[in-house]
């Protein structure tokens, strides 16, 4: 069992006479009250009265409830809670003179919430503030803000905490609330005027204990290369403490653990448990805690519920939605995975950054049609219930009537699903309820929310809201700068105090003027306020353990770091003192990861034979994938594994291709010819050109009307139209030909594989010779391309030897708006600028081809698998590949197969 972290010893006094005592904080109250249950135990007690100690808000907010109940004058009111005052304090700035000139709302509410805050608990006239000739704009702009919420407060029956408290003293100074002969104090290091006048009217005399604390130490300080390194050494540290003495209690003191929190568990659960990470481990408690929860709203279960609450908007961001499809918080998650997935991947080939409901609606119950089971069933009926709720929603309601909705909204998705949930997740359950609950009372605002008001106050309201999961005593405490005082223990480390950070830099309200907070020594407001708390809480931190280590990084990104001011004078021991053996804790932790790691390697480069029976999958890119790498080529062709193409603004570079390869066919399916190019007037060839346009950029627009507005549609008609034109100026030089095929569909056998091809363009010159073309609109072109055993560019090589032999050359049209040419390799008679000619001859270069093809496919037929990429081009073009090809894992791999010995 874990020992208590609160020394008992000062308060007995208190505690055997039962006399009240006031906590800074819960957590503190906590470890005194178990300190006091240890300590009756000890002394053979059965059964005792719990000691009378309570956190300072809790002792205030039960005096206001004794005042109501009794009906004392101004105790009418109702409490306001943060986020009752954080809506107020919203609507007023939103609705101030100053507000077009403010960007987020949100943020300055805070600081106008904390700003009354401040003045009430400082005890400031403010009517003597308003009359002030130093106050500044932003002041002025409060103190108008401050009339309008105070009216709203009224009006609405409500009070601030900090008013109720000038209630509360008001009463024990007349005699309506009864004094205490003596008050105890522990864990305090400054209380507020307001605070401080309270405590004194209700007692006859008050004792303030810093809590129990170990007799001085030498402290020891350490100096590390940077932060991840000096958190790692606290870690191990601490996991050396544990085995040199089990019963051991350590205080780990982060003072920015609120911005670290995610890195320090990283790094303390690597540290204690390396294989906790592994997917087939169930999570369980580790031995340490954190003072500092997580927001609630980034849990996965909560994150996922309000995410599904985003459903019932008219528009979703499209890897938003992905990703909660994907979710295994709502639905049956695993029957429908296989289904989910077809939908995501179908809502992604649909190139919009944004999808509707009637999107999600209309593939959903496609994908329902073609598999009518029961779980396509089931998925299509959510997805139906929610748009039929979403169309039923009022256009603004109170936070009570939003906070039902969304209750029967979730329920209709089957959050939170199916699967069981542990500790931690049933914990969260618990408390988003209780969210909810907070949420609807904003309704005594007395305000009317839009769905999209009331999403943001819930989601904002989530991400205020701290969830720490309720965990056995841990035998290590990872704390804040100020939730470390008071407590005690064996051992301590303090780290992060660089000179940047401790002393912290002060950082005064900008609402009230920086006079005033410096003169009433307010929260943050000076340079020597900070220097004072923390040097307080350094002398405490020298006295809260037998052993305790200060340390700091020397540097981080932002340049050298130096000790603190506070610990520099404490004699530097080097690192290996704490820690004699540091590597051979990592090589400990490196053997257990490899201990978990049940692998046996399998000898996957060839995979099963094609089925030549069957149509090749993917046509003359067959052969590009296969030369670009093996693997990839089985993994996209034969396991359909291919990523949709990502959203783009305007046209993808496939439509664009898709687009040109229309506009002209449709071009050369009316002139046919070179004749009939140069007989056609420019009028004419312009609207050719324009209709062209026109006819191939609609099915797309239509599409995709969102993403392709009118304005840019019009744009990239300009610019189609002149580059088009350009390119026929272009065609006119050439000698005579005739366009004899456009987009044409050839099934071919070859090398034993069914493959269909599609031919851009093919051209019969005056002498019957043939030339084979490709449109591109790319800019790194050139005739390497179709060269060497691995082509990067297969598919006219592969046109060329599949088609007759009137065919004498091949080449790109490149049609890009820095370079309009021909680029081509061949032995044309007619001259055709930009074609170079074959090595050695036409009649080599197209046995060449021939058999490196036939190589590529006879590979690809027996199943050739292996991860080889031809050059780093290849392998930077295929990154959505690696976590299959696991291309990064290479050297890895190889590391261990050769340490087994396989």
């Amino acid at each position: 069992m874990v020992q208590a972290l609160f020394d008992l010893h000062p308060l007995l006094p208190a505690l055997e006479a039962d006399e009240p005592i006031i906590t800074a904080n819960d957590r503190l109250r906590r470890h005194l009250v178990k300190a006091w249950d240890e300590h009756q135990l000890a002394r053979g007690k059965q059964a005792w009265p719990a000691p009378s100690a309570t956190p300072l808000n809790r002792w205030l907010e039960n005096h206001w409830q004794t005042l109501v109940e009794r009906g004392y004058p101004g105790c009418q009111f109702a409490l306001a809670g943060r986020p009752q005052r954080q809506l107020l304090w919203e609507q007023v700035i939103a609705q101030s003179d100053e507000a077009s000139q403010l960007l987020q709302a949100e943020p300055l509410a805070q600081q106008a919430d904390a700003a009354l805050r401040s003045l009430t608990l400082w005890q400031i006239d403010i009517e003597q503030l308003r009359a002030d000739s130093y106050t500044s704009g932003n002041t002025e702009s409060f103190l108008r803000w401050l009339a309008v919420f105070e009216q709203r407060l009224e009006a609405r029956g409500l009070i601030t905490p900090e008013a109720a408290h000038q209630i509360v003293a008001r009463a024990f100074d007349d005699g309506a609330l009864p004094r205490h002969s003596r008050l105890w104090l522990t864990g305090f290091d400054d209380l507020p005027p307001l605070h401080r006048q309270i405590i004194e009217s209700a007692c006859d005399g008050w004792v303030e204990q810093a809590g129990g604390m170990a007799s001085a130490s030498e402290p020891q300080r350490v100096q590390l290369p940077d932060a991840e390194t000096e958190l790692r050494a606290a870690a191990l540290w601490s996991f050396e403490q544990l085995q040199q003495t089990p019963d051991a209690t350590l205080g780990i003191i982060v003072p920015d653990l609120g911005q670290r929190r995610d890195q320090v568990e990283r790094v303390f659960a690597e540290v204690f448990e390396p294989t906790a990470a592994l997917p087939d481990r169930t999570r369980y408690t580790l031995p340490f805690n954190f003072s500092a929860g997580i927001p609630l709203g980034g849990t996965p279960l909560v994150h996922s519920g309000l995410s599904l609450l985003e459903l019932l908007r008219d528009h979703w961001p499209l890897n938003n939605l992905c990703t909660l499809l994907q979710s295994p918080f709502w639905g049956d998650a695993e029957a429908e995975l296989v289904l989910r997935t077809q939908l995501c991947e179908r809502l992604r080939r649909l190139g919009k950054f944004e999808l509707t409901g009637s999107d999600l609606r209309f593939y959903s119950q496609q994908l329902t049609e073609k598999q009518p089971d029961a779980e396509s069933l089931q998925l299509a009926r959510r997805l139906q219930q929610l748009d039929e709720q979403r169309r039923r929603l009022p256009r603004s309601t109170n936070a009570r009537q939003w906070a039902q909705s969304f209750r029967e909204s979730l329920a209709q998705l089957g959050w939170p699903g199916p699967r069981r949930l542990d500790s931690q997740e049933f914990q969260q359950l618990g408390q988003w309820f209780e969210l909810l609950e907070t949420f609807a009372t904003l309704e005594a605002t007395g305000t009317d929310l839009t769905l999209a008001q009331a999403l943001k106050q819930l989601s904002q309201l989530a991400g205020q809201t701290p969830f720490q999961a309720q965990t056995p005593d841990s035998p290590i405490q990872i704390l804040g700068a100020l939730e470390g005082a008071g407590l005690r223990f064996s051992h301590c480390w303090v780290l992060g105090l660089h000179q940047r950070q401790w002393p912290p830099v002060p950082a005064p309200n900008p609402l009230l003027p920086l006079d005033l907070q410096r003169r009433e020594q307010m929260p943050h407001a000076t340079a020597e306020r900070e220097l004072s708390i923390a040097r307080s809480l350094t002398e405490n931190y020298q006295r809260c353990a037998e052993q305790v280590v200060f340390s700091s990084p020397s540097a981080d990104d932002q340049g050298d770091l130096s000790p603190s001011p506070l610990i520099r004078s404490m004699a530097e021991i080097p690192l290996e003192e704490l820690l004699p053996q540091p590597q051979s804790h990592l090589q400990r932790y490196r053997q257990a990861l490899r201990r978990s790691a049940r692998l046996q390697p399998v000898r996957c480069e060839r995979g099963p034979t094609v089925d030549l029976s069957a149509k090749a999958p993917g046509g003359s890119g067959l052969f590009k994938h296969q030369a670009a790498c093996p693997f990839n080529a089985f993994a996209q062709l034969r396991l359909g594994a291919r990523a949709p193409d990502a959203p783009v603004v305007g046209l993808s570079a496939a439509e664009r291709g898709t687009v040109l390869h229309g506009i002209l066919a449709a071009i050369w399916g009316e002139l046919r010819n070179s004749e009939q190019l140069h007989a056609a007037e420019e009028s004419y060839l312009r609207q050719q050109v324009e209709a062209a346009c026109t006819a191939s950029l609609e099915p797309i627009r239509q599409r995709r009307p969102r993403e392709l507005g009118p304005e840019y549609c019009a744009l990239e008609h300009e610019r189609l139209t002149d580059m088009v034109l350009r390119w026929l100026a272009l065609e006119k030089t050439r000698p005579p030909f005739e366009v004899i095929a456009r987009e044409e569909r050839r099934d071919i056998d070859f090398a034993g594989l069914k493959l269909t091809l599609f031919i851009d363009r093919i051209d019969r010159l005056d002498n019957g010779e043939q030339l084979l073309i490709d449109y591109k609109t790319g800019a790194d072109l050139n005739p390497q391309q179709w060269l060497g055993e691995r082509p990067d560019e297969p598919q006219l090589p592969l046109y060329a030897v599949t088609a007759s032999d009137e065919v004498k050359g091949v080449a790109f049209a490149q049609l890009n708006p820095k370079a309009l040419q021909w680029i081509g390799l061949g032995e044309l008679q007619s001259p055709l600028p930009g074609l170079k000619p074959a090595d050695p001859d036409w009649a080599g270069q197209r046995a060449d081809w021939q058999q490196v093809l036939e190589q590529l496919a006879e590979d690809f037929i027996a199943g050739d698998a292996r991860v080889d990429f031809k050059d780093a081009k290849s392998r930077r073009y295929s990154e959505e590949l690696i976590p299959l090809n696991r291309a990064l894992e290479t050297d890895t791999l190889q590391d261990y197969l050769r340490q087994e010995g396989r």
